[in-house]
């Protein structure tokens, strides 16, 4: 059975929903076939069993960017990983095709309160990579606004990761870039905008952006980011008009 629309997702994210299933991205890449969960192979009428209850197929593709032909690991992580993942269960997946070798994409599900509440509520995107060569440029974008609105209608209240790169990181890395231009968004680290008088009043990353885009791309580093799933958050607002661009630039196929 479907998730069910939120009053939000009717009013602002229904439409765009519907560009992004027409797609041949979507329709090439995350149809839900030929994917194998612990060597069984998910059928379109499969439902998948979640810690936030049953999901189809392709929704399950849809909610952790599992591309089609990808075979997933299932496994419950009891203590927060070196690069701080929180403990949950998590999917590792595996795609020579589109996730760059010897990668592999990891997200999973999480409680994020402190408190006796096991009630899950968050999506941590643990490792996310795409090949360079053979990943078309759009599926990145792709995947993750569906992943956002599949989360959302899941009832998740945000997606979570490491945005990692940039000054005094690995080079190689740009998600500190990419993310944030997704709705991602951090609290400014102590003095971080010191030296730089005209950003003073800012006081996260999306501050920053909304006021020298260049400054950040240059001088932003590695942090823990947030996408606030809620309706009508800043992240929303982000995300929406950013795929809507693409997709009236015709730069999403």
């Amino acid at each position: 059975m479907p998730l069910a629309p939120t009053d939000f997702y009717r009013t602002h994210l229904v439409e765009l929903h519907q560009q992004l299933l027409a797609s041949p991205i979507t329709r090439t890449y995350l149809t839900g076939t030929g994917i194998r969960l612990d060597g069984e192979e998910l059928r379109h009428d499969d439902l998948c069993e979640l810690p936030i209850g049953e999901i189809s197929a392709v929704e399950f593709s849809h909610l952790l960017s599992v591309f089609d032909g990808s075979r997933v690991h299932e496994q419950v992580e009891r203590t927060f990983s070196p690069d701080q993942a929180p403990p949950g269960l998590y999917f590792t997946i595996v795609n020579p095709q589109l996730i760059q070798h010897p990668n592999k994409n990891r997200l999973g599900f999480y409680a994020s309160n402190d408190g006796t509440d096991l009630f899950i509520d968050g999506l941590h995107i643990d490792q996310y990579f795409l090949h360079e060569h053979h990943a078309p440029p759009a599926l990145g974008t792709v995947a993750f606004a569906l992943c956002a609105i599949t989360a959302h209608l899941a009832g998740l209240s945000h997606v979570s990761l490491v945005a990692a790169g940039g000054r005094g990181f690995a080079n190689h890395h740009i998600g500190y870039k990419i993310w944030p231009k997704l709705g991602f968004n951090a609290p400014l680290l102590p003095h971080e905008v010191a030296q730089a008088p005209h950003l003073t009043h800012c006081q996260s990353v999306q501050d920053v952006l909304s006021t020298d885009a260049d400054w950040w791309n240059q001088n932003g580093s590695q942090r823990i980011m947030m996408f606030d799933l809620t309706a009508f958050s800043a992240s929303w607002e982000k995300l929406l008009p950013y795929v809507d661009r693409k997709l009236s630039d015709g730069r999403l196929p």
